[in-house]
């Protein structure tokens, strides 16, 4: 498997996108994991050099619109889409969409897929499971494996049960990691506030859960890169990075 970074930035950063990845495998439909916040998506794909017209499989983890806002470029592309959701995310996605192009009409094939936690689907070829954790809104983490080899994503999240069995044993483990506990009080209070992990607690989570490798996305503008690296180096034994947008991983 491959993952290509398209989005590492939580919102308002200003030179990262928001959080959107793309998973490919030989043999396998590409498939989009949360879609950035908008019109960068086309861009960060092009970039990447993946066209539009083969983005058909999507799973968007929760509504808040940096991680679902660029299905609304895909709307205007007239594309058709299988979105894989939870139900309060599919809802988030249709009101966006009767706010912002109320007059553009979905392509024929634009179909939800109902996401359950705790269920397991094949999406293109990829096998998935979905995991319940803890945000302000419903959110679901995810887990893609293909020949043996598993990759997890957190979404938005405390730290919680279902993080940790999300990353358990996973060959790499993407943490929405907004910041680090040595970027001051303040930003870790913010992160807390908004219920995501710091650095430290993403790679507490990593090492209880057995994972492989770490990488932290959905960077805040008060964070520091060098420092969530660091911290995390400091308490997970596994390989830490910090991923830029356009960056690729074999997996």
């Amino acid at each position: 498997m491959e993952i290509t970074f398209l989005g590492t930035g939580a919102p308002l950063h200003v030179s990262r996108a928001t959080t959107g990845m793309l998973v490919t495998a030989e043999g396998c439909a590409p498939l989009l994991l949360d879609t950035c916040g908008g019109f960068e998506l086309p861009r960060s794909l092009n970039s990447a050099g993946f066209p539009l017209a083969q983005i058909r499989n999507v799973i968007v983890t929760h509504r808040h619109f940096d991680h679902s806002g660029g299905l609304m470029a895909l709307f205007l592309a007239n594309m058709p889409l299988d979105i894989h959701a939870l139900d309060d995310t599919y809802t988030g996605i249709c009101e966006m969409k009767a706010g912002s192009i109320p007059d553009t009409e979905l392509h024929q094939e634009v179909r939800h897929h109902r996401v359950q936690f705790g269920e397991r689907r094949e999406i293109g070829g990829l096998a998935v499971e979905f995991l319940q954790v803890e945000h302000r809104v419903p959110t679901t983490a995810v887990r893609i494996t293909h020949r043996g080899r598993t990759i997890a994503f957190s979404a938005d999240s405390l730290p919680c049960e279902g993080l940790t069995a999300a990353a358990r044993n996973a060959d790499l483990f993407i943490c929405d990691t907004m910041c680090a506990e040595r970027d001051g009080d303040g930003a870790r209070d913010r992160t807390r506030s908004l219920m995501h992990p710091t650095a430290r607690e993403a790679a507490e989570i990593s090492k209880q859960a057995g994972a492989h490798r770490l990488a932290c996305v959905h960077i805040a503008r008060f964070g520091s890169a060098q420092n969530i690296l660091e911290e995390a180096q400091t308490v997970f034994g596994g390989r830490v990075e910090v991923p830029n947008d356009g960056d690729r991983y074999s997996i």
